[in-house]
């Protein structure tokens, strides 16, 4: 895509959780579609790489690593995009834990650090950005969920719990904000069998592959969800397309959540 082309051109995008996995795919698909992108996440030496290579394909990219847990890391991170492109347009708040533990044997500090993570650090992304985007006329904000929000799911109780308030802080944003034309929307994810995904069903089931491949084989379209599909409907969220488009819940689960 050449630069100032694209369904997001001149657009300034800013990722959680996107030096990887999901996150990561969603920015490479803005910077495709001409957004110059934000890559943030923990692991600051692949933010940098991940940015690397994304600007050698001709987009703008910028890594800000941040821990979103931590106030000061989503005020940089935010005020960062801001002082380096002068502008925010998109923010995806994709980073999240998914940690599995047995539903009443949940420890606090576990429980704490998943609300931290999931719904605090999108909520200070979010406080951060919204100003920005109210003073330069408007910006598209949009919140990555899962389907355990509505249906919960054994084993994963703080996780879905986090994400069951996410989208409640999703609801409450696009309400509040619509009249300063800043969407705020949700994407309902399926089941994306990204490395992360892979690695927590091998260390709970043995093997984590044969695990997906078989849960793949059962869902209604006969396979799992792509990175690419949960890609492909931000940047439809994010883009001029989607500007009547506010709190919406985008299901993207291949039918298991109908």
């Amino acid at each position: 895509m050449m630069a100032g082309c694209g369904r997001v051109a001149g657009k300034v995008a800013v990722i959680t959780g996107s030096s990887g996995g999901m996150g990561e795919g969603i920015a490479r698909r803005l910077a495709e579609e001409g957004a110059a992108v934000v890559i943030s996440g923990r692991r600051a030496e692949r933010c940098r790489l991940v940015a690397d290579e994304i600007a050698a394909t001709g987009a703008r990219a910028l890594a800000i690593p941040a821990d979103v847990s931590r106030e000061a890391d989503c005020v940089a991170l935010i005020h960062g995009t801001q002082a380096h492109f002068g502008r925010i347009d998109i923010l995806v708040n994709n980073a999240a834990i998914t940690p599995q533990e047995p539903d009443l044997q949940v420890g606090c500090e576990l429980w704490d650090e998943v609300f931290d993570v999931n719904v605090r650090g999108a909520f200070l992304c979010c406080r951060e950005a919204i100003p920005l985007m109210r003073a330069q006329g408007g910006g598209a904000i949009i919140n990555i969920g899962t389907g355990m929000a509505y249906l919960g799911s054994t084993h994963r109780l703080a996780y879905s719990c986090s994400k069951g308030a996410l989208l409640t802080l999703t609801r409450t944003l696009a309400k509040a904000y619509a009249p300063d034309k800043v969407r705020v929307n949700w994407v309902t994810v399926g089941w994306v069998a990204t490395p992360g995904e892979i690695a927590l069903k091998t260390e709970t089931y043995g093997n984590g592959v044969a695990f997906l491949a078989d849960a793949a084989a059962k869902s209604p379209l006969g396979e799992l969800e792509r990175v690419e599909d949960i890609a492909n409907g931000v940047l439809y969220l994010a883009s001029d397309e989607a500007s009547h488009v506010i709190g919406a819940e985008l299901n993207i689960t291949g039918g298991r959540r109908i």
